[in-house]
């Protein structure tokens, strides 16, 4: 029961997310000869909005529902509803009373049901279609159908961050996440410091004291389980940590869980990387083609929160890697793009950008040499090959079609440019030298692998996957090393030394994928139906509006409590008593400041109408008494006392409102702060850039310049009169 509400709730948490950003999953599919010609548009289509199944992943045996919201601008019902599923064209049932539905409902939209237990561990394709006798419409498909939901034996609550040490084997720090997954792993050159991001935290370990973090840092927003993860790096002295979660993206120094500067604009992220040096950092985000501010590569200078320029794609930017020095930056693309791109750290208009490198998958991986002369990349199911490509030209030096055209979604590069280490879904590891594309050497393992680095200087490779097991190869010897894990292995990263292997568990890089299983093939037992709460349940709890948009733009301490907040995770904002509390100063300031001015008004009163004559001669008497008669009062000192005590409550209250203003604004305050004084002050290299691009980001009117390389649709700049600035994939 306990795995039945954390598998429904993580899921449908994230359906609501796939229900904003449909082009997310919709684009990663990738079985041979998967592609549907597309519909000839009409002026007299219907519309099919937020095509979706819920609960977005789980286990078999559990009731998922499709559905999807038909809407005509006629009014005109649909002559036919139907979910395309596994290859049939299947009858959707109304959720909605037919019989009564008028021309308004279909005006405004109805929604559609299809309902599925699965008994099999097997990938779902669907995509629905409609008709309203005069047009078509359809939804949850690019060129292919899409595929869901993502099915699990495992609950996944059982993940785990570890470092192991090379030579032993041993694990010497061994960290329990429970059901938050990994969703990047990194550490420093000389394995000291190990930064992690899991679903809810980003840790910063010193691998010597391993029993504990050194910091932490809390998003208690940000959803369990999703195919986009979030992502994060660090520095090779350890120094500087970038980290993607939610919508936000962050960079902290070592010595403090406080960002020096945070981003709040991004969809969400795929991946993130730092130079070397620390002094640039990147991030690949997600979202849709029609939205200029998301499937973005975005560059920043570590001295500033404002971008240095980003660039938008058709597809989903999956990837980004750093050269050495930040100089180059190499990044991969989804459907529909499907390419791979190399960028100087001077420009957003890109180097390279290649032709299309698959038919209908994505490019996953990305990564570049330490001088950015090489990049290597890895591309998906259907056409499924390793690239290597010079930063002379857009075609590869060589390619590696993997056999069965199987995903290749876990790929890292030596930083002399030397060796390239890949895994597949179908269990294959390699080690490619950059001459040819034939292995060096090669391995084959019972289990789809969605981790893998290699080791500096190339001996050998890490990888891990669907079997919970981490394996050492060795380039030489040819030897294997096996330590056991309890999840699926996703996040691998080898210290530059060599001497340390850190470990991340988790499901992401398995999602929109047939991947190995023990369980695949087996038929279970569906007598006993797992039965979701119902999605508008889940909405409600979760803090969804009625589309699936959920309010979570603000942190912990902004004073709503929304969404996933609760009182034990957001007490601040949760708790009426503590809420009250926090107000009871501010509002007696503010009962003192209008009493005091009520007071100031009769007084002014009594001295200026002859008709109050009376009170007047009563406060007069009032005055001559013990002991006010040693006060000496007068006119003029009673003006000063209430004017002074208006002016004091009235102060009070502002001093009041600052101190509980919401703590997000306090952090973005002094993050604000600290930019400003490093714009002004700040000569170092990357100053100047930066203080450029803020310069043309307006011309004092409130309007944008069209070469400041930041696409502003808010300030009206398009790919059409702006093409500059709003570049992107075909």
């Amino acid at each position: 029961m306990k795995l039945k509400r954390i598998v429904v709730f993580v899921s449908a948490i994230i359906v609501s997310f796939s229900i904003l950003y449909t082009t997310v999953s919709a684009e990663d599919k990738s079985t041979p000869g998967s592609i549907i010609p597309k519909l000839s548009k009409t002026p007299n289509d219907p519309e099919l909005l937020n095509g979706h199944v819920y609960p977005f992943w789980g286990p078999p045996c559990q009731r998922y529902t499709y559905s999807v919201v038909y809407r005509d601008k006629e009014g005109r019902k649909p002559e036919y509803m139907k979910i395309y599923f596994n290859g049939q064209m299947i009858d959707m049932q109304p959720a909605f009373d037919k019989s009564t539905a008028g021309k308004k409902d279909y005006q405004k939209g109805v929604r559609y049901e299809y309902k599925y237990v699965p008994n099999k561990i097997d990938s779902n394709f669907y995509y629905f279609e409609a008709s309203n006798g005069l047009g078509k419409a359809r939804a949850s498909i690019i060129d292919s159908p899409d595929n869901g939901p993502v099915l699990f034996t495992t609950p996944f609550d059982k993940n785990e961050i570890a470092v192991v040490e090379r030579d032993s084997g041993k694990k010497i720090l061994s960290f329990s996440t429970g059901e938050e997954w990994v969703g990047g792993i990194a550490l420093s050159d000389d394995g000291k410091y190990l930064a992690a991001k899991t679903s809810k935290h980003i840790y910063l370990f010193d691998t010597s004291k391993p029993k504990e973090p050194l910091w932490s840092f809390n998003c208690e927003q940000c959803r369990i389980g999703d195919d986009v993860k979030g992502g994060i790096d660090i520095s090779g002295d350890g120094s500087k940590i970038i980290s993607a979660f939610g919508e936000r993206i962050a960079l902290f120094d070592k010595s403090s869980n406080k960002p020096l500067w945070m981003y709040d604009k991004p969809a969400n992220s795929y991946n993130v990387a730092i130079s070397k040096d620390g002094k640039y950092m990147a991030a690949a985000t997600a979202g849709e083609e029609s939205n200029l501010n998301s499937n973005l590569v975005i560059l920043w200078g570590d001295k500033s929160g404002k971008p240095l320029w980003q660039y938008h794609a058709s597809g989903n930017f999956h990837d980004v890697s750093l050269s050495d020095d930040g100089k180059f930056i190499s990044g991969s693309t989804g459907c529909p793009d499907r390419r791979a791109y190399l960028f100087s750290r001077d420009s957003n208009t890109p180097l390279i950008k290649t032709d299309p490198l698959t038919r209908d998958s994505p490019v996953h991986r990305s990564k570049i040499s330490s001088d950015g002369s090489l990049f290597a990349v890895g591309s998906e199911a259907g056409d499924g090959a390793v690239f290597l490509f010079s930063k002379d030209s857009k075609n590869p030096v060589w390619k590696f079609p993997v056999p069965q055209s199987s995903s290749v979604r876990a790929l890292n590069y030596t930083p002399d440019g030397k060796y390239i280490g890949a895994a597949t879904f179908d269990g294959d590891a390699y080690i490619f030298g950059k001459n040819k594309n034939t292995p060096i050497a090669e391995w084959k393992v019972n289990a789809s692998l969605g981790g893998v680095d290699i080791a500096d200087d190339g001996s050998f490779i890490a990888t891990g996957g669907t079997d919970n097991k981490l394996y050492l190869f060795d380039k030489n010897t040819k030897l294997k090393t096996e330590i056991p894990f309890n999840e699926y292995i996703e996040e691998i990263d080898i210290s530059a030394n060599g001497k340390y292997i850190a470990v991340g568990t988790g499901g992401s890089v398995y999602f929109f994928e047939t991947y190995i299983s023990q369980d695949r093939g087996k038929t279970f037992d569906c007598s006993k139906v797992i039965e979701p709460i119902s999605e508008s349940q889940m909405m409600k709890e979760a803090g969804y509006g009625e589309f699936g948009g959920q309010v979570t733009s603000s942190l912990c301490g902004d004073g709503r409590c929304e969404g996933p907040e609760t009182i034990n995770n957001c007490a601040r904002d949760c708790d009426p008593n503590l809420k009250i509390n926090r107000k009871t100063p501010g509002m007696l300031f503010g009962f003192g400041s209008l009493g005091s001015l009520v007071l100031l008004g009769i007084f002014t009163a009594l001295r200026k109408f002859k008709f109050l004559e009376k009170p007047k001669l009563m406060l007069r008497k009032l005055n001559r008494t013990k002991p006010l008669v040693y006060l000496h009062l007068t006119v003029k000192k009673m003006n000063i006392i209430l004017s002074v005590l208006v002016i004091t409550f009235f102060s009070l209250i502002l001093i009041a409102a600052f101190i509980n203003r919401p703590e997000e604004e306090k952090v973005f305050e002094k993050i604000r702060e600290k930019e400003e004084s490093i714009e002004t002050t700040d000569t170092q290299e990357g100053a100047a850039t930066i203080n450029q691009a803020e310069k043309n980001t307006s011309n004092g009117s409130g309007s944008a310049i069209c070469g400041n390389n930041l696409c502003e649709p808010s300030f009206g700049e398009t790919k059409e009169n702006c093409p500059k600035d709003c570049t992107g994939g075909d």
